[in-house]
């Protein structure tokens, strides 16, 4: 699968990139097994980034109440191959991989524009 599948969107603060978001490949069912008809995202940020920003930054982009978005660790930053401002979802490598598993989403890798 590629990461471009995933309607992914670019996190902007003060006008430049510092993380991504897309529409996680595994999602989370509800208790009586079915999933819910709007998808969660997660999201990468590239900048240790405080959750109350995060929140903040989300519903700038979604709407105050109207999104399901899993934030990121606030501690830690991820890597994209070539700095973020040069890359595109089509050709972006991230490091290390991503781990949504916590809350029921996807963990793995993205190398290349695909979703491992």
């Amino acid at each position: 699968m590629r990461l471009n599948d995933l309607d992914p969107r670019w996190i902007v603060q003060d006008g430049r990139r510092i993380g991504f978001c897309f529409v996680s490949p595994a999602q989370p069912k509800r208790s009586d097994g079915t999933s819910h008809p709007d998808p969660w995202r997660q999201t990468c940020f590239v900048v240790m980034t405080p959750r109350s920003l995060q929140r903040e930054i989300f519903e700038g982009m979604f709407g105050e109440n109207d999104f399901r978005v899993q934030g990121c660790r606030p501690d830690f930053a991820w890597t994209v191959a070539g700095g973020i401002d040069a890359a595109t979802f089509e050709t972006m490598t991230v490091t290390p991989s991503l781990d949504g598993s916590a809350g029921g989403l996807w963990h793995g890798l993205i190398t290349n524009g695909e979703i491992r």
